[in-house]
């Protein structure tokens, strides 16, 4: 949280036994934070993603359920439904397991339901593409954000060994298949880290070296 108004309490309250594994798996808290206008006139809050980027609203009273990559789930907002969003850990829904292992989404995605608004945090330039039924996209494997659950997912070879290898563009590209709605962005947090690796700072011993001049 970055401000709100003087109205809006703060209330921190358990998720439940129920969810508890579901909400740890796919990157949540064993522990809710509520933010409620307590005040006669409208209230405003400003919640602020864990890095820098961008803020993406998904309208879930349009959708089912939606599937996002793991630890992408910021917050959400519930004033029309009276229904908390329920956040929880899916299985990555494709049935191959190259899949599985090379399509970037990994094992576990986070399940978005119920509510009004929910909000995923993301990198870079946001696109949203509707696919008709049966369309292809090939997307990197490192740009998925999110989807709904009618999307089916697989993986496909770059090319030949030299496309692979030489390319830089990895071994595998994501396959989504339509129908339904997929959320896309151009710089994910992995891809910050593979261009802005951590560095290691290494304290030798020995004090400053200083000039290490000599007498007269």
């Amino acid at each position: 949280m970055a401000y709100m108004s003087e109205h809006v309490k703060m209330a921190v309250k358990f998720g439940g036994l129920k969810g508890m594994f579901g909400r740890i798996v796919g990157g949540g808290s064993l522990f809710l934070v509520e933010y409620t206008n307590e005040g006669s006139e409208d209230g405003y809050i400003s919640m602020t993603p864990d890095y820098p980027g961008v803020i993406v609203p998904i309208d879930m009273r349009q959708y089912e359920e939606v599937y996002a990559v793991r630890d992408s789930y910021l917050c959400s907002l519930s004033f029309e439904t009276g229904v908390d969003t329920n956040v929880s850990a899916g299985m990555n829904p494709t049935s191959s397991p190259w899949a599985c292992c090379f399509s970037g989404v990994g094992f576990i995605v986070q399940s978005i339901k119920q509510g009004d608004y929910s909000f995923l945090q993301a990198q870079g330039t946001v696109i949203i593409k509707t696919l008709v039924e049966g369309e292809e996209i090939l997307v990197d494997t490192k740009s998925i954000l999110a989807f709904e659950t009618s999307i089916k997912l697989d993986v496909r070879k770059v090319g030949g060994f030299a496309a692979m290898c030489c390319a830089g563009e990895g071994a595998f590209n994501t396959v989504l298949t339509g129908p339904g709605k997929i959320w896309m962005q151009s710089m994910s947090i992995d891809k910050l880290r593979s261009v802005f690796p951590p560095r290691v700072v290494q304290q030798g011993g020995g004090g400053d070296g200083g000039d290490g001049g000599g007498g007269d």
